[in-house]
């Protein structure tokens, strides 16, 4: 059994088996239990199945870098996840490697050459366990702060909640007052706040980013982008920071600044391939269509895109969302125009406006049908519903006006 100021159970990520294989023996003598994962996917199920006090990571780690992963753990949906202690392994002694600003930024972050031994990794053990239970102790407090403002709205009690806490909290304090002025709609006290901070400590990317951040939220664009730039020369690939970048450059109508940033995105995330489809949507609902179609033209085959939107607006229609459904079929239409496979789409199309049982909706759902036929001449379903549709119109004309069927 691991020494109680040890954590007891430890994940260890590096593609290099004989790397993981030393570690795990090494961590064993100490009585710490070890779950070892040398590929992104193994690596993701084992923290998300099971509970870790500490995770250490390569930091140039193949798919997905170290920095970045801790990130992405960060935010998971479970509060104790979110609070695990982090060892950063390096390939070298020189432990400042890789991205150093980003590494300041995230905070409270371990990091050890390879190799190593129980010496050097004994003090980083205990110091990572600790900045675990610091930060589960930190969000259980901010979470139950806030969590009272929600239901009471009463903010002079949740400030006075905060205040016995302050000492003992430090700068995260501050940044709980912050978001507990963002939550009450008191958005000059959080700026204020930011700024006083900001003085005294001007290099602090951190606060530069929230600061960033808020001012996105308050729409002010131009501002927000100067600051957020600033801050991702010092610390690149923060994936919060590049969201909102992105978000100023789309509100700015700045379409290629834009897909820039969606670009890294979807680099920074090689688990979830169907991000970008995500993002392509972003860029559409903010009139940035030419934009997305071109990064969809880069980012995505056209049978991929062709499945991705007939999946995703069937499952539209079975909901009774057929608006919903109809935009994204005609979304994707415009990525691939004529590729042979948008026959689903066109017909899915047809489907969808027959659905609504009008003249008018029948004339385009017969459009579609039509052009399906012309992408794939042989396909019966379309033949059948196009007759259909052609009997519904024609015995409609003959009622007179436009009417609906049934």
């Amino acid at each position: 059994m691991a020494q109680q100021n040890l954590p007891q159970k430890v994940l260890v990520v590096d593609d290099d088996q004989a790397v993981v294989r030393t570690i795990e023996d090494l961590l064993s003598k100490l009585g710490i239990k070890v779950e070892k994962a040398t590929s992104l996917e193994t690596a993701l199920y084992l923290f998300n199945q099971q509970r870790f006090d500490v995770a250490l990571i390569e930091m140039e780690f193949d798919p997905l870098e170290g920095l970045v992963m801790v990130q992405k753990w960060r935010h998971h949906e479970i509060l104790e996840k979110q609070c695990t202690g982090f060892i950063m392994m390096t390939g070298n002694k020189n432990t400042q490697s890789g991205n150093p600003g980003l590494t300041r930024e995230l905070g409270d972050l371990e990091t050890i050459g390879k190799p190593f031994g129980i010496p050097q990794i004994l003090p980083l053990l205990a110091r990572a366990l600790v900045a675990k239970k610091r930060a589960l102790a930190y969000l259980e407090t901010k979470n139950k702060v806030l969590a009272y403002y929600t239901k009471s709205g009463d903010f002079d009690k949740a400030f006075a909640m905060l205040q016995k806490q302050l000492p003992s909290l430090g700068e995260r304090g501050l940044s709980m007052l912050q978001e507990l002025y963002d939550k009450s709609g008191r958005h000059d006290d959080a700026l204020a706040l930011l700024d006083k901070r900001i003085a005294k400590d001007p290099n602090n990317i951190a606060l530069l980013n929230s600061k960033g951040g808020k001012l996105l939220k308050l729409g002010r664009y131009n501002e927000a982008k100067k600051i957020l730039l600033k801050a991702d020369e010092l610390a690149p690939q923060n994936i919060d920071r590049i969201n909102e970048l992105a978000a100023v450059h789309m509100n700015l109508k700045e379409g290629e600044d834009a897909v820039k940033r969606l670009k890294e995105l979807v680099e920074l995330s090689p688990e979830d391939p169907e991000l970008k489809f995500t993002l392509f949507g972003k860029l559409y609902d903010h009139g940035l269509d030419e934009h997305a179609i071109q990064f969809g033209k880069d980012a995505a085959e056209p049978s991929e895109i062709v499945r991705h939107y007939n999946n995703k607006g069937v499952l539209l229609a079975k909901e009774g969302s057929s608006e919903l459904a109809l935009r994204d079929y005609t979304r994707a239409l415009m990525f691939f125009p004529k590729f042979r496979d948008n026959y689903r789409i066109h017909f899915n199309i047809a489907l969808a406006h027959l659905h609504q049982k009008t003249e008018l909706s029948c004339v385009e759902a017969m459009k579609h049908l039509k052009q399906c036929l012309e992408l794939h001449p042989e396909f019966d379903k379309a033949k059948t519903l196009l007759e259909t549709a052609e009997k519904f119109l024609e015995q409609s004309k003959k009622v007179g006006g436009p009417k609906r069927a049934g």
